[in-house]
């Protein structure tokens, strides 16, 4: 199961993202179609989500076997949950965002 089709502009799945390339550098120069000089600006926080989306792309493929078995381990009764792990990714990914 790829997980990546699910999500829009990610490995094919719903409405393509564009495909234009945008420099990180701040502000951008661009020629408009009127041959005059353009500028194009990038937030901090749109190139803190292109970090992430290029982290996420990065991502090994969904194991569909590893699913399965957490699936049959939640349906027991039997999955434990490493909270203290759980709390650190959490604090890791909104260091990300921010």
């Amino acid at each position: 199961m790829n997980i990546n089709k699910l999500i829009p502009g990610i490995g094919g799945g719903g409405q393509p993202r564009g495909t234009d390339k945008v420099s990180n550098s701040d502000p951008v120069k661009a020629q408009g179609s009127s041959g005059n000089d353009s500028e194009v600006k990038i937030s901090q926080q749109s190139k803190s989500i292109r970090q992430i989306e290029a982290a996420v792309a990065k991502l090994p493929e969904i194991d569909d076997a590893a699913v399965e078995r957490i699936k049959g381990a939640l349906a027991n009764n039997e999955y434990k949950i490493d909270y203290e792990r759980l709390a650190g990714k959490m604090i890791q990914y909104d260091g990300m965002l921010n």
